[in-house]
């Protein structure tokens, strides 16, 4: 049957149609749709299978693992700044190896667009020694899943799929089979020589049989996968070595400058048969390799005759694009035409875009709420998920990685900074790689405030359930169970509650010399309809005119997306995208020009 399917959804089919039933993960843009479209099709197809959300991508990994330790065939998803937590895991599972057939799907994000870092994940794959397929479109994703499960199975190692965004993100019509659902029995054969991977003799051992592994799935990548394709090249003056989208870029941009050189796709980028692909370099004046986003391939394959990232020929930053190749080719001396894809500014008036919250979201609240109480002289680290978007109110100072505002809230307490400091932090987040560094926090009697945001969702990536849906797990438990005192505060949308609730934690953490833990109960806006018992009632707001003074409180400190500036240099809210919150109507205007609106 043929669908139209996103990169994501094809990699979900082709879990299903290789009778994968254990797939595990944590959520992470573009990576999210993955284990979600499992879980439809699961559903629609009545699959007996485990496809559930872990606490944190190391977990997942685990789960999936373990389970192809017991000869199930699994799959852990994530995206690439997720593999950092899971290399711990990933590296030892490279040595010890599995049973059933094991995936690793982690997703990239060249160009930045909701990552803090563009890291090339097939670089992992190689310092694992594991092998990696690296996807051009949808339709491969779908058979590269399949073959990866195959592979996975046949050399009983994991095996990387690396998909870029615009794989993930794109679509195409994908001819898929029907399921035909085979789980395996899970069966768990005991052999601690093997499972129970212990330095250093164990280690040794695995350690070379590695080696030995590499080498075989070296020569299967030329046996079936490259030599194959070699076959139709005619030596001339360019070969251009490509992977995953750079091929598409490739062959686009050859069309539009009407240029013909041989192209060789390479489906599995590591390992590479070096000594086989060099040979093919005979014929040709100059080797172009082209991939995202670091130069894996050109490492492997280097010599004079070939150019690249390392030669400083393609470029080392941001995603491919035509006019990045197009600049290539001239560099190397293969194209002298004219720029076909001139990067003219856009003449029009267009405003920048800044990062906001949602129209009625409570972060917005709170972190208004946060200035007013600690002002603008405290530190405020904070760390991923959608809060992350309230930095142009002023109350985010450092973004690092999951987990990152307690132990930066540790390191400033460490430093005597002399200044109050509030970390803010999700609930999913918390959960994910909060406890650790809190519990540090608490061992070493640091000094701070801890706001906790907690919605019940893992709102940023799609709004996937977190563990608190189950009725035994709840944070402020959690909390008291390490000793602390927890400050609690049911949200409302009565801005001068929930002030007061922060003059409490201010209070509160003067007179402590442990953290202060702020709970803060919330809902996300696209989940309040279901989360309350019923709505609240409509607060719609307009702006008196005449009140307004255009001091631009309202903008730099609420930041709320309705409010614009009319042709009078003043503040208005455009009705199609307030929400009925009524926050703003709440000691936000200095002058009380938000009045209510009525509909």
């Amino acid at each position: 049957m043929k669908r139209i399917l996103l990169g994501n959804e094809a990699i979900a089919w082709g879990l299903i149609n290789s009778s994968v039933d254990v797939v595990s993960g944590y959520p992470g843009t573009p990576s999210s749709e993955i284990l979600s479209t499992y879980q439809f099709i699961q559903r629609q197809f009545n699959i007996e299978a485990f496809a559930e959300w872990s606490t944190n991508e190391k977990v997942g990994f685990e789960v999936a693992y373990a389970a192809a330790v017991a000869n199930k065939r699994s799959c852990a998803t994530m995206k690439q700044v997720g593999l950092n937590v899971a290399s711990d895991a990933l590296m030892s599972a490279a040595y010890i190896g599995n049973k059933g057939g094991f995936v690793l799907v982690v997703t990239d994000d060249p160009g930045f667009y909701s990552s803090q870092t563009e890291q090339d994940s097939r670089m992992v794959a190689k310092q694992a020694r594991i092998p990696v397929f690296d996807p051009a479109n949808p339709k491969e994703a779908y058979h590269f899943t399949r073959h990866a499960v195959e592979l996975s199975e046949k050399f009983e190692t994991p095996v990387m799929l690396r998909s870029l965004l615009r794989v993930c993100h794109s679509r195409q019509i994908v001819e898929i089979e029907e399921p035909d659902f085979k789980p395996r029995e899970g069966k768990f054969v005991k052999d601690v020589s093997r499972w129970a991977a212990l330095p250093r003799k164990t280690r040794l051992i695995q350690a070379y049989q590695q080696m030995e592994r590499i080498q075989e799935l070296t020569q299967y990548n030329w046996e079936k996968l490259i030599k194959p394709k070699t076959l139709g090249l005619k030596p001339g003056k360019l070969l251009i070595l490509t992977a995953g989208t750079s091929h598409n870029f490739v062959l686009e941009t050859m069309e539009s400058l009407e240029l013909a050189f041989d192209v060789l796709k390479l489906d599995m980028p590591y390992p590479l048969p070096i000594k086989e692909i060099r040979s093919l370099f005979d014929g040709y004046e100059m080797v172009l390799v082209v991939e995202e986003t670091t130069p894996l391939i050109e490492e492997q394959i280097l010599t004079s005759k070939v150019k690249g990232k390392l030669s400083g020929d393609m470029h080392l930053v941001d995603e491919m694009t035509n006019d990045k190749l197009l600049k290539a080719f001239q560099k190397i001396g293969v194209y002298q035409g004219e720029n076909i894809y001139p990067n003219l500014p856009y003449q029009g008036e267009i405003p920048d875009r800044v990062p906001k919250l949602c129209a009625g979201c409570p972060h917005r609240d709170v972190y208004f709420a946060l200035k007013k109480v600690f002002k603008r002289r405290a530190v405020y680290p904070s760390d991923i998920g959608c809060y992350t978007l309230g930095i142009n109110q002023g109350v985010i100072d450092t973004v690092l990685c999951m987990g990152g505002s307690i132990g930066m809230a540790i390191g400033f307490s460490v430093a005597k900074i002399k200044k109050p400091i509030v970390a803010t932090i999700g609930d999913s987040t918390f959960l994910h790689a909060g406890i650790p560094p809190l519990i540090t926090a608490i061992y070493t009697k640091q000094k701070f405030v801890l706001v906790i945001l907690d919605n019940s969702t893992t709102a940023m990536t799609g709004r996937q359930p977190t563990a608190e849906q189950s009725p035994q797990i709840d944070i402020k438990k959690i909390v008291e169970g390490l000793g602390l005192q927890v400050l609690e505060y049911v949200y409302e949308n009565q801005m001068e509650k929930t002030v007061d609730f922060f003059k409490a934690v201010q209070k509160h953490s003067e007179e402590s010399e442990l953290p202060t833990v702020a709970l803060v109960r919330e809902f996300c806006v696209l989940d309040k309809p279901m989360m309350l018992e019923k709505p609240l009632p409509g607060q719609f707001a307009t702006v008196d005119q005449d009140l307004c003074n255009s001091c631009k409180r309202c903008m730099v400190e609420f930041n709320c997306p309705p409010f614009y500036w009319n042709d009078n240099k003043k503040i208005e809210i455009d009705p199609n995208f307030c929400v009925g919150c009524g926050a703003c109507m709440n000691i936000v205007c200095p002058t009380d020009a938000f009045i209510g609106d009525d509909r």
